[in-house]
C-alpha cells in the first residue's frame, strides 16, 4: 500500500471489537431474560412484565447495534468482491437470521402465556425489522453501485 492512501484497518478492527461488545451484550440480555422466565415463580406479575420488556427491547437495540457496525465495516474496505449471486444469497439469509433471533423472545413470552407482553414485544421486534431494513440492507445493497460511482468521481480528478 502506498503512503498516500488512507488505511483503515485500525479502524476495521476498532469497529469489530464494538461489534462484537453488542453481540456479547445480547447474549447476555438474552440469557438473563431466559433464567429469570425459568426461575421466577409468577411471571405474568405487572413488574416482572415490565423488566422483562425491558430486557427484550434491550435485546433488540443490541443486535440492531451490532448488526450496524458490523455493516459499516464494509465502506472502509479497499478491496470487496463482486456481487455474486452465492454472495448475496449468504448475506440475504445472514440478514435475515440476524433479524429473526429477536423471534426467540416472543416465542418465550407465547409459550408461558403473556399475551400482552408477547404483543408489545412483538411490535418492538417488528419496528427493529423495519430499522434493520431501511437502516442496514437497503444501503448495503446500492454499495456496490454507490462505490462504482464514487471511485468513477475520484479516478476523473
Amino acid at each position: 500500500m502506498t503512503t498516500d492512501e488512507e488505511d483503515y484497518s485500525d479502524y476495521i478492527k476498532h469497529m469489530s471489537n464494538i461489534s462484537s461488545s453488542g453481540y456479547i451484550l445480547a447474549g447476555f440480555t438474552l440469557t438473563t431474560l431466559t433464567l429469570l422466565m425459568a426461575l421466577l415463580p409468577d411471571p405474568s406479575q405487572i413488574t416482572v412484565q415490565i423488566t422483562l420488556f425491558v430486557l427484550a427491547c434491550l435485546f433488540d437495540a443490541y443486535m440492531f447495534f451490532a448488526g450496524w457496525s458490523s455493516f459499516n465495516l464494509i465502506y472502509f474496505c479497499r478491496r470487496v468482491p463482486p456481487s455474486t449471486r452465492q454472495l448475496n444469497i449468504f448475506n440475504y439469509l445472514g440478514v435475515v437470521g440476524f433479524s429473526m433471533l429477536g423471534g426467540t423472545i416472543v416465542m418465550i413470552f407465547l409459550l408461558s402465556n403473556l399475551t400482552y407482553l408477547t404483543l408489545a414485544s412483538g411490535v418492538i421486534w417488528i419496528l427493529f425489522i423495519i430499522a434493520t431494513y431501511t437502516i442496514l440492507w437497503k444501503p448495503f445493497k446500492k454499495f456496490p453501485e454507490t462505490r462504482a460511482k464514487v471511485l468513477g468521481k475520484v479516478k476523473k480528478k
